[in-house]
């Protein structure tokens, strides 16, 4: 791999690790149902991500997660 294109892979994983980053200080004074809400709408892995990571802080396991997000709207 040339130095340009390590250069410019990682600029790409960080662009993701900065919009999860984002997310979650974004997602962190919401409430938890605030943000489940927000998990089941989200169509972007980025958000899902952020918001994933804001719930597991708050004590939701990973299968908890997974199951909340592919539950219907209500």
């Amino acid at each position: 791999m040339s130095f340009w294109q390590k250069l410019f892979s990682d600029q790409q994983v960080n662009a993701h690790k900065n919009q999860t980053a984002c997310v979650e200080n974004d997602c962190s004074c919401k409430s938890n149902e605030q943000l489940i809400a927000a998990l089941k709408q989200a169509t972007d892995e980025d958000v899902i991500l952020g918001i994933k990571k804001v719930l597991a802080s708050r004590g939701y396991s990973r299968k908890e997660l997974n199951d909340l997000q592919h539950l219907p709207l209500q």
